[in-house]
């Protein structure tokens, strides 16, 4: 198979028509950067082979372009099978439409589809979507580190290739069909997982259902035994517990138990209330302790405050006598102070003025620096003006060069096309008798001639000759696109303000020199703009508006009229230095009468609060203490005191002689022994009730029993369960015969696998001993390579990623060469494959890849250009096609 072209429109990013140029036999490779749509090429190959026309699976949504939902992913396919040519169209999802062309024959949608999977090999497998050795062959990116998965049609078609030897290995057809039967003997009796079924499953089931019923009547005969030891039981212990003699006695056990409970409530009563008298007279003594100790405490704390009151009187005099002297020296030195920085303010003022006196050279030289930056800013905005507008009067930019390039190369085609249509002589004339042949009038020159339109050949002497090619559809048709990609040429050229290609590359040119100009002339005006301001106006404003400010910053030197007789500035910082000490010195002796004012003065504000607070809370316990002793005197506390010590006594008397009287029984035992009696009757009540009706249920239960005739049944389920035993032995004889078989069958074919798939092994190995010299493989039932054996044998799995890339890459270039070997189709394509190689590993993979393309074909998409140059494969491209794509 042969990929000739492959357009795409409305899928994913090519929304416009783009088509994929350049493909041929052998290898080709796409190389272009990330993002420019090479998986999304593969994968419209694969959805137009895959997937059916009318899928509607997540994968072919998101085929559809994201800025697009309207129009529905179509894709055209040229491709040859066999030297036969062939076109697949497809559109998906919106209006989704399908057409094959293979050779002379066309087919469209359900017809196409089947014919399409027949030519490629393909079978369905459900959601829409084909397999087939196709899938292992095409690598989508990040699959190349995977081996391919061969199963379904993809197996099948490289058994194809190998069955031929399998016969000759396993004894031929008839050893085939001999294990094929021994399998469907076995399946009859043991599914998939190898448990039972069929006869086999009924058997066991049967056999397990009869012990079951087995186990199930002798559970139920133990139970009958069981039920009538019970009765036989329930019968004495209900004659035990419904005694009349006992019931009595019990009776009266409980009700002298609540009478000896009543005495004790009574007396319990007694005594609280007791309690309670003590603890109320206890309470009048505790009130008038505290009242006669409350007063006591009021007169210590009064005569306390008064105290405290007098301290304080003292302290805020003391206070007073030395805030006046603190402030008295704070006014002293504060004038002081007041004269030292008088003096340094007039001191700042001269050395201000001489400071601007001497800046006045540096202010110059800056004006001067400032006004040549202006001139310059200005000159370059000049030239970058100047170049810009030379450009824009240019009109063949590098999109318009792409245009006409593309016209050009358009109408190339087109004109190709067209003389492919042409008739073409050849002539093998002595000189002589050629200059008597002229064509059209026009003498004969050359060895060859490509007529398009009717041409008359006359010959010298003999006569003339018509020449007029077919006027069939295809020469038309050639004839209207030379002439419409002519048109356009021209018409691109009027809009470009050319006459020729020659003069457009001119214009052109010139485009690029007026644009390096540009670059020139703002890349000079560039060095000039200050680093913090990239903007070449706001420089030119900022460097105008220093000039502006040096120049009021020299006139204000100039209106000093005493610059030229102030000091020299030596002096002046001397003088400066001076009053700026003596300031600080008028400052430090300020400090220490000034602290001790604020000292003087927060004392005497706290001693004045204190006092307040004093006097207040004084006044406050004087009038609370003379109120308290007019309303109960000192000698009344005194006699409520006496009283309610002898009210204590009398309580605590009355309280001993209840204590005396207590009687001997503790209640909570009362308590019990009340509450076991209760239950004791009830439960007798109770259980009497509870074997009556268990009596009654084991009799109905025992005659329920005895007339089902269990022993009978019993025997006749063991019969039965005899029967199935014996049919599940023979089973199981049957099952572990056909598996014997079967093992021995399957060993011999283990053995004879490595024979089966030496053909894929030797295919393989070429490309393998390529890379890994001296190397074997070993290939699984399902095709995979499961191992490689250099100096030792690696498992697959724990090769390096690299390797397992590299060798995962050659599986399917030796799985291609064979099937081309025995005449099946295939056709490599790899996204972005070999990533973790290094360069000496590439080197070989090129020479592995250059010798497989020249049987089979080979897509290579990358992004590393670099990398793939020296690979001498046929560059392809991708270009926008300005015609809708038909379906």
């Amino acid at each position: 198979m042969i990929l000739h072209g492959m357009e795409v429109a409305h899928l994913r990013k090519f929304v416009t028509p783009t088509r994929l140029c350049g493909l041929g036999p052998g290898l080709n490779v796409l190389a272009a950067r990330n993002e420019f749509g090479k998986s999304t090429l593969l994968a419209a190959l694969r959805a137009a082979f895959m997937w059916r026309y009318n899928s509607t699976n997540r994968l072919i949504k998101e085929l559809r372009p994201l800025a697009d939902q309207g129009a529905g992913p179509s894709v055209h396919v040229d491709f040859s099978i066999n030297d036969i040519q062939c076109h697949l169209e497809k559109r998906f999802l919106s209006r989704a439409a399908m057409s094959l062309r293979v050779g002379e024959a066309t087919f469209a949608n359900a017809d196409a589809e089947e014919k399409l999977h027949e030519i490629m090999g393909l079978e369905s497998q459900g959601r829409g979507e084909a397999c087939g050795i196709w899938n292992a062959l095409w690598v989508a990116q990040g699959d190349s580190l995977k081996q391919p998965e061969l199963t379904g049609r993809a197996g099948t078609s490289l058994t194809a290739c190998l069955e031929g030897e399998l016969g000759n290995i396993t004894g031929g057809a008839e050893a085939t069909r001999f294990l094929a039967m021994v399998r469907d003997e076995r399946a009859l009796l043991l599914d998939g997982r190898g448990h039972p079924k069929g006869r086999y499953k009924t058997a066991i089931t049967e056999e397990d259902a009869a012990c079951a019923e087995i186990t199930r009547l002798r559970e139920r005969r133990r139970m009958l035994e069981d039920d009538i030891e019970s009765l036989a039981e329930q019968r004495r212990l209900l004659h035990h517990a419904d005694d009349a003699t006992r019931h009595e006695q019990e009776t009266t056990d409980l009700a002298q138990a609540r009478r000896e409970r009543d005495r004790l409530h009574q007396h319990a009563a007694r005594l609280k209330a007791a309690q309670a008298e003590v603890r109320l007279a206890q309470g009048g003594v505790t009130l008038a302790q505290e009242n006669i100790a409350s007063r006591a405490k009021m007169e210590a704390e009064r005569q306390h405050l008064c105290t405290v009151v007098d301290d304080l009187r003292t302290a805020m005099d003391t206070a007073q006598q030395r805030h006046e002297r603190a402030e008295q020296a704070t006014t002293a030195r504060q004038h002081d102070l007041e004269h030292a920085m008088a003096a340094q303010r007039a001191a700042q003022d001269m050395h201000r003025r001489v400071s601007r006196r001497e800046q006045a050279s540096i202010w110059r030289r800056e004006h001067t620096d400032a006004t040549t930056l202006v001139t310059r800013l200005e000159h370059a905005a000049q030239q970058v003006a100047q170049a810009e507008l030379h450009l824009a009067t240019l009109h063949v930019d590098d999109a318009m060069m792409d245009r006409l390039r593309q016209a050009e190369r358009a109408a190339d085609h087109a004109c190709a096309r067209y003389s492919e249509q042409a008739t073409r002589i050849e002539f093998h004339l002595p000189p002589d008798t050629a200059r008597q042949i002229s064509i059209d009038g026009v003498a004969l020159s050359g060895t060859h001639l490509e007529i398009t339109s009717a041409t008359t050949l006359r010959i010298a002497g003999i006569g003339d000759i018509r020449i007029t090619p077919p006027g069939d559809g295809d020469h038309a048709q050639a004839l209207h696109a030379r002439t419409q990609t002519r048109e356009a040429l021209t018409a691109l050229l009027t809009q470009a303000g050319c006459v020729d290609m020659a003069g457009a590359m001119d214009i052109h040119a010139a485009w690029r020199q007026a644009g390096r100009a540009v670059s020139e002339a703002r890349t000079m005006q560039a060095h000039l703009l200050p680093t913090d301001m990239p903007d070449p106006a706001a420089a030119l404003a900022a460097a105008k508006a220093r000039v502006m400010e040096r120049d009021r910053l020299l006139a204000s030197i100039a209106q000093d009229p005493d610059a030229a007789t102030l000091p020299p500035m030596a002096e002046v910082q001397e003088a400066v230095s001076a009053a700026e000490t003596r300031v600080e010195r008028a400052r430090a002796a300020l400090l220490a009468p000034d602290g001790e004012a604020r000292q003087a003065r927060d004392l005497l504000t706290r001693h004045r609060t204190e006092l307040e607070q004093a006097h207040q809370q004084l006044e406050r316990l004087t009038l609370e203490l003379t109120r308290d002793r007019v309303a109960r005197p000192d000698a009344a506390l005194a006699t409520q005191h006496q009283q309610a010590q002898a009210t204590r006594d009398t309580a605590e008397s009355a309280l001993r002689a209840c204590e005396a009287d207590r009687p001997e029984e503790d209640e909570a035992m009362v308590d019990a022994r009340i509450s076991r009696l209760e239950r004791t009757l009830e439960e007798r009540r109770t259980r009497v009730g509870e074997l009556r009706q268990a009596i009654a249920a084991l009799s109905s239960r025992i005659e329920s029993a005895e007339g089902d005739g269990l022993d009978e049944r019993i025997a006749g389920h063991e019969r039965l369960r005899d029967g199935h035993a014996r049919e599940r032995a023979e089973c199981a004889r049957q099952v572990e015969i056909l598996t014997l078989l079967a093992d021995t069958l399957a060993t011999t074919a283990r053995t004879a696998t490595e024979q089966y798939l030496a053909p894929l092994t030797r295919a393989m190995e070429p490309a393998l001993r390529g890379l890994f010299p001296r190397a074997q493989v070993t290939l699984g039932a399902d095709f995979s390579i499961t191992g490689i054996t250099r100096t030792t044998t690696e498992e697959f799995a724990d090769l390096s990623d690299g390797t397992r890339e590299q060798i995962a890459v050659l599986a399917r270039l030796g799985m291609a060469d064979l099937l081309h070997t025995r005449g099946q189709q295939a056709m490599v394509v790899l996204d972005d494959a070999l990533t973790f190689s290094d360069s000496g590993r590439m080197e070989q993979m090129f020479d592995i890849l250059t010798e497989i393309s020249r049987r089979v074909q080979i897509i290579i998409l990358t992004c590393r250009s670099e990398q793939f140059a020296g690979l001498g494969a046929r560059r392809l491209s991708v270009e926008a096609v300005e015609q809708a794509l038909p379906l």
